[in-house]
């Protein structure tokens, strides 16, 4: 019996992930032996394969509803488990379930082999939750290489498209040296300090030594974080990879790993180095800033649709950033808040996308023209939207924005608070001109939308309604966010 109580105490923690990797061992097995059986085709197998994808990642949630005491420790304590991480987990989950059901028709017109792309998926989510979970710094490095070998496979995954190709090259080469930048840190870090866990790296800075080293190390720690997640000056691969990439690999790469390494990046500047918070708010001040301008500028000029929606990427990493380098309790709360708000936002946009089934020929904006003649309900409901990314009240996309300014009063940046919502005015013409293009557009090359059924739009539209009114008052989601604050710090 002590035996078992052992195990299960070392293993209980990383359940989910245990039963990823045994259904990624039982999906190959199943894959391989069915795709030469007569009886069944190659596109009923990917669609046979998603749905029990779906099922899978919804099944995984259980877990998370049955631990009365969230709060373990495995494997020498590498590996630890709280509630922050299983609401992130959790997030996690439900959002990549959403993006494999949505997916399944427009893989299915492109004749993407979809069981090969449901596998990297998986494979991607298990990296991702591994790395929600860790507590030192070599299995950090070993989670993201796993979520970034699956991402560079599934940014060309459509082989027979050039720019699919280019795409997936660009993040590979700069994703390479991105993980070199961080490995380097690592290095420097236990050169210095002697030890990978949190814990030690945490009680060693706290003594009255010069650690000069470290800090170098950190540099380059937050260097290859703010190029995971899209940040200005590290933002140069993500224009390419958006617009390359096929649509739901798009929405993937958008919504899914921003809640997990922005929950990293909190956890080891809030915890680990706190006395060092000098030196890194500065660092996200700066880069936060320089995200907000340059997406703002840049984005202007833009005239395809899916570069625009990177550039709106790139904008909000930089608020994501500027909350960070306010290091408090309430700027933990507005973080959390807006990456529901904002991932939750991607998830209804690019749904829209995705059910105007030839959505591949809508890459530039002028494409979009006559789109609420067209088809009114995903025009309108698209154009909520918009407004919601651009932060117009009284919509969820102004108040996650809202909280971020007040988290800079707060810690009296009353310029940087200033200026982003000068910038933040700004990049709201963008959004804008879109809409306009829906409703008022008089080009010859409008766009051709599907006529889809009128269950899907309205669901699409009760959805979308449901992100950026309901969301925004929600008190439940204000809970979320101050339990996540809580239990981080």
């Amino acid at each position: 019996m002590e035996s078992l109580f052992i195990y299960y105490t070392t293993f209980s923690p990383i359940l989910p992930e245990i039963l990823i990797f045994l259904f990624l061992i039982s999906q190959i097995i199943y894959l391989v032996f069915f795709s030469n059986h007569i009886f069944f085709g190659y596109i009923t197998l990917g669609q046979s394969a998603n749905t029990f994808l779906v099922l899978f990642l919804c099944g995984l949630l259980v877990n998370f509803f049955v631990l009365t005491d969230p709060s373990y420790e495995s494997f020498n304590s590498h590996l630890t488990v709280n509630l922050s991480s299983l609401l992130v987990r959790g997030f996690m989950l439900i959002t990549s379930a959403i993006i494999v059901f949505i997916s399944s028709n427009y893989l299915n017109l492109k004749s993407v082999y979809q069981y090969e792309f449901s596998l990297l998926l998986l494979f991607s989510i298990s990296g991702l939750s591994v790395l929600a979970l860790s507590n030192d710094i070599l299995t950090i490095f070993i989670a993201l290489e796993l979520q970034g070998l699956s991402f560079y496979l599934l940014a060309t995954f459509y082989w027979s498209s050039e720019f699919n190709t280019e795409a997936g090259l660009k993040y590979f080469v700069l994703g390479s040296f991105s993980s070199c930048l961080l490995l380097f840190g690592f290095s420097l870090i236990y050169s210095v300090l002697g030890s990978i866990t949190f814990e030690t790296i945490q009680l060693l800075l706290n003594d009255d030594y010069n650690f000069s080293l470290a800090l170098f190390g950190l540099f380059f720690i937050l260097s290859a974080f703010l190029f995971k997640v899209g940040a200005a000056p590290f933002h140069m691969w993500l224009c390419d990879v958006y617009e390359g990439s096929l649509t739901p690999v798009t929405l993937f790469f958008a919504a899914v790993p921003k809640i997990v390494i922005f929950y990293m990046l909190l956890k080891l500047l809030f915890s680990v180095f706190s006395n060092e918070s000098s030196f890194w708010s500065l660092f996200c001040q700066i880069s936060g800033f320089f995200s907000i301008v340059v997406a703002s500028i840049a984005a202007l000029f833009q005239k395809k649709t899916k570069r625009l929606l990177a550039f709106s990427a790139i904008s909000h990493a930089g608020f994501l950033l500027l909350a960070v380098s306010c290091f408090s309790f309430f700027s933990l709360r507005s973080i959390f808040f807006y990456l529901l708000v904002y991932i939750f936002m991607n998830l209804s946009v690019f749904s829209i996308i995705l059910a105007t089934t030839h959505s591949y020929i809508l890459k530039y904006l002028i494409h979009w023209t006559y789109f609420f003649n067209r088809n009114a309900v995903l025009a309108v409901t698209f154009s909520i939207l918009l407004l919601s990314l651009a932060g117009i009240p009284p919509l969820s996309g102004f108040y996650s924005k809202l909280l971020v300014m007040m988290s800079l009063v707060y810690q009296s940046q009353y310029t940087i608070a200033l200026l982003t919502a000068i910038l933040s005015c700004i990049a709201s013409y963008y959004y804008i001109r879109l809409i306009k293009i829906f409703f008022f557009g008089t080009s010859v090359e409008g766009v051709w939308v599907s006529v889809q059924s009128r269950p899907l739009e309205f669901c699409i539209a009760i959805f979308s309604t449901i992100v950026v009114l309901l969301l925004a008052s929600s008190d439940f989601i204000l809970l979320l966010s101050s339990l996540f604050a809580m239990n981080l710090i």
